[in-house]
């Protein structure tokens, strides 16, 4: 903690005890110089005209619609498909390790672990798995919303 400029008042300030279960994973991660990748970049941000949308949204269904006919897919998440519940990601903008890189106090989360309730992602990929386009998640998430959401084991 000293490392980064924190002493442990500054951290008690910082974060709630009531959201320890959701933050203070953070504080108990070891310290790296290099988390590895880029921290800090602004989300992908999908501006484009409506025709140009509507391009991309059925290229996709059409992927999606020809995984079924191959048993489903595979689908990889990471923190950001817990942010819309107030979980932190890592390295986005206001994410853990960017603000670990930058010396200042985590990001606060707005709900603890056990209280979060999955997101309207989580739920999409629960229908696409009951109805046979989803096969399997990998998720490197410690938030369990998965498992929460109903997702088949």
């Amino acid at each position: 903690r000293a490392e980064r400029g924190l002493g442990n008042a500054d951290l008690d300030q910082t974060v709630p005890k009531t959201m320890a279960g959701s933050l203070g994973y953070a504080e108990r991660l070891t310290w790296r110089d290099d988390v590895g990748g880029t921290l800090g970049t602004p989300e992908f941000d999908e501006s484009n005209d409506d025709a140009t949308l509507q391009k991309k949204i059925d290229k996709l269904t059409a992927l999606i619609v020809a995984s079924k006919e191959h048993g489903g897919m595979v689908v990889h998440t990471g923190a950001g498909i817990s942010t819309s519940v107030g979980i932190p990601d890592f390295r986005g903008p206001n994410g853990v390790w960017t603000a670990q890189q930058k010396k200042i106090p985590p990001p606060k989360a707005s709900c603890a672990f056990d209280t979060a309730k999955p997101s309207l992602t989580h739920m999409a990929l629960v229908a696409l798995q009951k109805n046979g386009f989803v096969k399997y998640v990998v998720s490197c998430n410690v938030d369990c919303l998965h498992l929460r959401s109903g997702f088949f084991r």
